[in-house]
């Protein structure tokens, strides 16, 4: 468990399963959260998703249940993903969706960032960690570079939704960058 000022991060729980059934079918809140909108999901299929997380199946991802604190209320999700090419975990992509719309653009985001960026690279001893998000998602970017993310690439026209190509937009935060700014502070 992750704990901030304003929120918690925790496993994800069974009782988490109509929460995440709701995001996921939302299709305003997966164009945010995937630079794309998912097909509709099934309660089944996300029940089989959230079993091999209660059960610690996918040692590649650590993701989290972000609650509120004064609420007690699941209010969206986020997650580290190792990337392990090496045999060993140097690296990983964050990400992170609010799912409560009436939360957004309350500064959650920031929060969530920060005890994501804390757990990597303090914690877990990362070298770097990626975000990922589409050219139009104005949000996601700055608070992307709110941390001090640097933008390594572009991939033209990499998704498509709402009938058009859209760029994915790739940055990167080295350890090195994370202390810096620790320190700078």
């Amino acid at each position: 468990m992750l704990t901030g000022k304003h929120i918690i991060l925790r496993a994800p729980e069974r009782e988490d399963l109509k929460s995440f059934h709701k995001w996921q079918n939302d299709e305003e809140v997966m164009l945010l959260a995937r630079s794309q909108p998912d097909h509709v999901k099934s309660m089944v299929s996300l029940e089989t998703e959230l079993e091999k997380d209660l059960k610690g199946e996918d040692t590649e991802v650590r993701r989290y249940v972000i609650e509120e604190k004064s609420s007690g209320k699941a209010i969206g999700w986020c997650s580290i993903r190792f990337h392990s090419w090496a045999r060993k975990y140097h690296n990983a992509d964050l990400g992170l969706c609010i799912g409560e719309k009436d939360k957004w653009a309350k500064g959650y985001g920031t929060e969530v960032t920060r005890l994501l960026l804390q757990e990597a690279f303090e914690q877990l001893n990362l070298h770097k960690v990626g975000w990922w998000t589409f050219a139009e998602n104005k949000a996601s970017i700055a608070l992307a570079e709110k941390f001090g993310f640097k933008e390594e690439g572009r991939l033209q026209e990499q998704n498509f939704f709402n009938n058009q190509f859209h760029d994915s937009v790739i940055f990167g935060l080295l350890k090195s960058q994370y202390e810096k700014r620790l320190h700078s502070k």
